[in-house]
């Protein structure tokens, strides 16, 4: 079965589009390269890729977890 030759035109257009995916590609490590890591850490979670950071607490929440189930079991 004979295969057509691309258009021009749609040769040209995927040029241009791997040309300005290079140069976007560029501009985005050099972004990157120069963030600062508080500047990256707050985009991470902007994209909901990564949770907030949370104070650390002392306990696990077993002992808050027991006293709601105490206040349940007492409860008329």
């Amino acid at each position: 079965m004979p295969t057509t030759p691309p258009d021009r035109n749609a040769q040209a257009y995927v040029r241009a589009w791997q040309r300005t995916g290079d140069a976007l590609e560029r501009e985005r490590l050099r972004e990157l390269r120069g963030m600062s890591e508080s500047e990256s850490a707050r985009r991470f979670v902007l994209l909901g890729l990564g949770v907030p950071l949370a104070p650390l607490r002392r306990d696990c929440g077993l002992v808050e977890q027991q006293r709601i189930f105490s206040r349940l079991r007492t409860a008329p």
